[in-house]
């Protein structure tokens, strides 16, 4: 599975320059712990509400400061091609990041992908090993006929997982905007039941009948 997939469309972004006041008054506004920096419209860094606190406030300095003084540069990074297997050993391999932005070629955001969303994939992903080796237990042993119909019923993985091609870059920053898009999670957020909250995603890829 392709980290298109998954990832948080649209995150939070705002311009290297901006300053630590505007980046934790939108912090606090969209509700997100991060914010990805642009420079020049391509991914410069990233910047949490720690280190808002503990790099800005906690260490004096101005709240007009910018905020290219206290984010990660260089962020480790992701591409579409990228899957939810390379995906961990990014993060492991970055020092047990959160949250990793997903770029075009040319370093322009696509979106970002965080420990919650491939948690919520890798829940999906043990569900159908579980009904593939069921698939296989009930087909090769000696069943009664409505066991073997029900077999039969359980669908097989027939087609490639489609590529979604219409991805569009974030070039603008939404800090300081009077309007911004709300971030786009391709998986469900909130605590609630498992067919409701993967019910609008799970169709574009799930293999199962």
């Amino acid at each position: 599975m392709h980290v298109e997939h998954f990832m948080t469309r649209n995150p939070v972004a705002c311009d290297w320059q901006a300053s630590l006041r505007d980046v934790a008054g939108t912090m606090e506004q969209r509700g997100v712990g991060c914010v990805v920096v642009l420079r020049d419209g391509k991914v410069w860094g990233l910047a949490t509400d720690r280190q808002v606190a503990c790099r800005g406030v906690g260490q004096g300095l101005d709240p007009s400061t910018p905020i290219d003084a206290i984010c990660t540069h260089n962020p480790a990074k992701l591409t579409l091609e990228d899957n939810i297997f390379s995906a961990v050993d990014t993060l492991r391999s970055a020092g047990m990041v959160r949250r990793v932005p997903v770029v075009n070629d040319n370093g322009e955001l696509l979106g970002i992908v965080s420990l919650s969303d491939i948690a919520v994939v890798a829940k999906d992903l043990l569900d159908a090993i579980v009904l593939d080796e069921t698939h296989h237990s009930l087909t090769e042993a000696r069943v009664p006929t409505g066991g073997k119909s029900i077999a039969n019923e359980i669908g097989r993985p027939t087609t490639d997982v489609p590529r979604n091609q219409d991805v569009r870059p974030i070039t603008q920053p939404s800090v300081g905007t009077s309007r911004s898009t709300e971030p786009q999670r391709t998986t469900p957020q909130g605590v609630r039941g498992d067919e409701e909250r993967h019910e609008g995603w799970k169709r574009s890829w799930w293999p199962f009948g």
